[in-house]
């Protein structure tokens, strides 16, 4: 077997008689069963309303009741309150088992005695990382077999859109908590010791879901205050970009002048957006929200973490876009939380190859 294999499923295996980590994967089961039963009686509660109403309107013409009927409610709103729940504490079980993969080590001393032994360190943390990875990812499987369960056992039967959708978001939730498990694993390489090391994974998990909230901030600072949203009109203005007439009366006189949009303006709170959205793909929170809103939720893009611009297909009465339509619309988000956990285990990699035992 090779090295990386070896030390991977020690690591895999030390998780599993871990205390610590059984505790933590225990807790962040329960909270994610009590979401999915909130998320199934919210289900229950939409549907019995819209078979309340399609039973008052089937007295009516089938024309005007398939006009006033709501669309029926989707079973993934049982997932939008995992998601939700998901995005506020499924890092915690990525923390948990990388924050000290390395400092620990350190700190034991059991480290010296594992780099006497004739093993590379690229084996080592290869294997450390690839055991730490593989225990995140079954405990996620684990969670979501359960999550599956709750919803057959009442009787809720996913459909084939649902399940893609389903499989789709699992994919993720790999993603996003591998991306925070690099980042703990990055501090316990640069740590000296496990207390610094979660103090530094918690520090990016409070920049994770705080960042959002300062990107107006960041915004003034790169661009300034914004133009004028109206200017006079000039002679080659078409009538859409007319947005208004202006009236001034001089005495007795009356004189109108047409306003137009300020083309600064547009241009403006274009590049506001786009500054908005690339500063915000740094935090995994906000990323796995957007995807959450695509994939789960049925929207056509990834919305802001204000919910503005957000339209609700479903609740409107109007059939979601279709996953293929909107997949494409969160590649942005994916990218971003790929990126995040090859830079955190390239740190602690390069760190792991050149750190000084002595």
């Amino acid at each position: 077997m090779r090295p990386e294999l070896i030390v991977a499923t020690k690591e895999f295996k030390d998780y599993l008689t871990s205390r610590r980590f059984l505790l933590i994967f225990g807790v962040l089961l329960l909270i994610s069963m009590a979401a999915i039963i909130s998320g199934v009686s919210s289900y229950n509660s939409q549907l019995a309303t819209y078979n309340e109403q399609k039973s008052m309107l089937s007295s009516m013409s089938s024309t005007a009741a398939a006009r006033l009927l709501p669309q029926m409610p989707s079973m993934l709103l049982v997932f939008e309150s995992f998601s939700t729940t998901f995005i506020t504490v499924g890092w915690l079980l990525a923390i948990a088992i990388g924050f000290d993969l390395i400092s620990k080590e350190k700190e034991t001393g059991s480290l010296k005695l594992l780099l006497a032994r004739p093993t590379f360190r690229d084996s080592i943390v290869n294997g450390k990382i690839l055991g730490s990875a593989s225990i995140l990812v079954v405990s996620l499987a684990a969670t979501f077999l359960v999550a599956l369960a709750i919803l057959l056992f009442e009787g809720i039967v996913p459909s084939g859109d649902d399940l893609l959708r389903i499989a789709v978001f699992f994919v993720m939730l790999i993603l996003f908590s591998i991306a925070f498990l690099a980042i703990a694993i990055a501090a316990s390489a640069i740590a000296k010791n496990s207390t610094l090391s979660i103090l530094l994974a918690i520090g990016f998990v409070v920049f994770s879901l705080l960042l959002p909230n300062f990107t107006s901030s960041i915004c003034d600072i790169v661009l300034g205050e914004a133009p004028t949203m109206v200017i006079p009109a000039t002679g080659s203005t078409t009538s859409q970009q007319v947005v208004q007439q202006a009236v001034f009366r001089v005495g007795n006189e009356t004189s109108r002048m047409q306003m137009q949009i300020n083309p600064e303006y547009t241009s403006y709170w274009n590049t506001r957006n786009q500054i908005t959205e690339m500063v915000c793909l740094l935090s995994p929170t906000y990323d796995l929200q957007g995807i959450s809103s695509v994939v789960v939720s049925g929207q056509q893009s990834p919305v802001s973490a204000s919910g503005a611009g957000r339209f609700q297909f479903r609740e409107m009465g109007m059939s979601s876009p279709s996953l293929g339509s909107t997949l494409p619309s969160i590649l942005p988000q994916a990218i971003a939380l790929i990126v995040m956990a090859i830079a955190g285990f390239a740190i602690a990699y390069a760190k792991f190859i050149r750190m000084d035992v002595r």
